[in-house]
């Protein structure tokens, strides 16, 4: 992150408000927990993990962000989801591409 140019810091920070916009706006996802990391070479990974109602029943904490995810991968890695997952990509993407 720190080896980012002026221009990139100021790209990166817009299109993540972008995101966050469209995500509020298009999807109706209230909250999301960021995670960044940087324990790579030469890059970085941000993550944007929404959180959605039925993850209250796991938990509402940042610990209990692994348990919702094993969940969501053991459990809900279906057709449907998939689907859903998708149209939500393509909403969000139609939204960036508006702006």
């Amino acid at each position: 992150m720190d080896e980012l140019t002026t221009e990139e810091q100021i790209e990166y920070i817009s299109l993540i408000y972008k995101i966050r916009q469209e995500q509020r706006t298009r999807l109706g996802i209230d909250k999301v927990y960021y995670f960044y990391n940087e324990d790579t070479t030469h890059h970085f990974h941000l993550w944007m993990v929404p959180r959605y109602e039925w993850m209250g029943q796991i938990g509402n904490s940042v610990e209990s962000l692994r348990p919702v995810l094993l969940h969501a991968r053991n459990h809900m890695n279906d057709e449907e989801n998939m689907e859903s997952v998708l149209e939500g990509i393509t909403i969000l993407r139609d939204g960036l591409i508006e702006k």
